[in-house]
């Protein structure tokens, strides 16, 4: 069937104004998809050597800081949602994460703390345990870690997550607890620390994340617990997560490998909804 000419020019106008239409409103949407890209959220983390990730991967900064630690991780798969500044520091006790809080504003977004073990020397005290002529040391040390546990830790931990949460007051705040030291087995050839040793320090970091917790809670902020990631991956086990060497005298000793970061850590923290946009 043919059409009159008249007929066959209204048709193609109309098609070419319905064309245009269909591209102004196109266009103007495309535009405010882009308008409201989420911008990435400044994300901070404080804390000690196992937030700079040291042990994990070898790093010339000074602080042991390096690619490897789960904040690295975590920015990482936010794939540009989350830009990092690591101010996490090797060696770190509570009070000098009040001092690292000095980088926080009112623009930060995302906290991460992960501290509290160096206050109470954990490392040097099974140091001292290890050997028998140094039973007074290891006593000693015994008894200071028990009395920081009980009365300066706590107040520590809170003097520091409060001075996080008023530099950041609309960040979201999250502080993490450590891994277990010791896998429970009744051998451990390859780390060769008695029995009593390795179950005094499960003990204490069991009692160290319990003050973290309590302090986390009291400020109103989440506490992420890594025990149950680290589970059947502590030194003595047969695929630890954490560094260990004999006799404990490696600075690396006890802090988390590449994969206690990635599997540990990461997963862990994430879990928490740190990163989460609503």
């Amino acid at each position: 069937m043919s059409y009159p000419a008249a007929i066959y020019r209204r048709v193609v106008a109309v098609c070419a104004t319905v064309a245009l239409t269909t591209t102004a409103w196109a266009a103007p949407a495309t535009a405010v998809a882009a308008a409201v890209a989420p911008a990435p959220l400044p994300y901070v983390a404080l804390g000690d050597s196992y937030a700079a990730g040291f042990g994990a991967a070898p790093t010339s900064d000074a602080c042991g800081r390096n690619a490897a630690a789960y904040p690295a991780l975590l920015a990482r798969e936010a794939h540009g949602g989350i830009t990092l500044r690591n101010a996490a520091c090797t060696g770190a006790t509570t009070a000098d994460v009040i001092r690292q809080a000095s980088v926080l504003s009112a623009r930060t977004k995302l906290v991460t703390i992960t501290a509290g073990a160096n206050d109470l020397q954990l490392k040097q005290l099974l140091q001292s345990c290890l050997s028998r002529a140094a039973a007074d040391a290891c006593r000693d040390g015994d008894l200071a870690v028990t009395r920081k546990l009980t009365t300066e830790l706590p107040r520590d931990l809170h003097r520091m997550i409060h001075t996080v949460v008023t530099a950041a007051p609309h960040a979201r705040v999250v502080v993490t607890g450590y891994p277990l030291p010791f896998a429970k087995s009744r051998q451990c050839a390859a780390e060769p620390v008695p029995a009593r040793v390795r179950t005094r320090a499960n003990q204490v970091v069991t009692r160290l994340n319990a003050a973290i917790a309590t302090a986390a809670t009291r400020n109103r902020v989440r506490y992420v617990d890594v025990t149950p990631g680290f589970t059947g991956h502590g030194l003595c086990s047969r695929k630890p997560w954490l560094v260990g060497t004999e006799g404990l005298r490696d600075n690396r000793v006890l802090h988390p490998t590449a994969t206690g970061q990635a599997r540990g850590y990461l997963p862990a923290v994430a879990a928490s909804g740190l990163t989460d946009r609503a």
